[in-house]
């Protein structure tokens, strides 16, 4: 059976979704679903190619905006004087931002730096020191109350919009030390979603002291830095952490809380003076 596929039934949404067809092995009619985009941003800074991220193309204003703080390459959102998104095409969008004189110039021999390291890959001690900054260490902060965690999982659920509509993508949730959901965002790859949240958080100037942040995914390194960079206090995954990831989250004073389908939250990095027996029972854990 020969089967003619048409790259778009309609052209791409606004909204970060897009149908297409497909066939079932034991019938010839065609039928529709709703997929998550997924296409290339170009991104640099006063016309210099930064990077080329794989990016879900909804609320790119955050995540530009994120992604260059989780860069190291603003801390604060009034940094970057102007910034043009174009679409080229259905796959391909480009963005530029402006810098300020002096980030630009910082900017520029970031660029020279990691040029000179990369003749032979990750190896160099500059390299390594990209890979894995210094960064300062949090201030202390308690956990959240134990009162949060219940049904914790169904509340994230219920701030994706895209998820519900197509699966197949990430998200990321900020809430007050009350509880309130105060964002959320998503995005196909992990790291996107959180930077979309953190760009918002950015620039609506939210400091991020006592808040905690929720998402859908594992727990890896660059999840913790991205939210060390940001000021997170606690960060919550559905999904188990890697070794290296609790590692840093104890080494720079992140609260890291993995919530297991089963059981109760399993926390992996805290201030011990601020642990919750009722939550951190060994006893009580079960395998999520």
């Amino acid at each position: 059976m020969t089967t003619v596929f048409e790259l778009h039934d309609s052209p791409p949404s606004p909204d970060g979704i897009a149908r297409y067809e497909f066939h079932t092995l034991t019938q010839t009619r065609a039928d529709s679903a709703e997929l998550i985009e997924e296409v290339a941003l170009a991104i640099s800074y006063n016309g210099l190619s930064h990077s080329v991220m794989m990016i879900t193309p909804v609320d790119i204003d955050d995540f530009l905006f994120g992604f260059s703080r989780s860069e190291g390459i603003i801390e604060r959102a009034d940094e970057v004087r102007d910034w043009d998104i174009t679409q080229i095409d259905d796959q391909r969008w480009h963005a530029d931002l402006t810098l300020s004189p002096r980030l630009l110039s910082r900017f520029k021999q970031g660029r020279q730096r990691l040029r000179g390291a990369t003749g032979c890959g990750l190896c160099g001690i500059d390299s390594l020191q990209e890979a894995l900054p210094d960064l300062p260490r949090l201030r202390s902060c308690p956990l959240p109350p134990a009162e949060l965690f219940p049904g914790l999982r169904d509340r994230l659920q219920q701030h994706q919009p895209l998820g519900n509509r197509a699966g197949a993508i990430h998200a990321a949730m900020l809430l007050d030390r009350a509880g309130n959901v105060l964002a959320s965002r998503e995005d196909i790859g992990r790291h996107n979603a959180l930077d979309k949240l953190l760009g918002h958080a950015l620039r609506q100037r939210l400091a991020l002291y006592d808040h905690i942040v929720v998402m859908s995914s594992r727990c890896s390194m660059e999840l913790i830095q991205k939210a060390v960079r940001a000021g997170v206090s606690t960060l919550v995954n559905l999904a188990s952490p890697s070794q290296l990831a609790v590692d840093l989250a104890r080494h720079h004073g992140l609260n890291l809380i993995h919530l297991p389908r089963q059981g109760s939250p399993r926390i992996y990095a805290s201030h011990p003076e601020t642990s919750h027996p009722e939550v951190c029972s060994p006893s009580a854990q079960q395998a999520g």
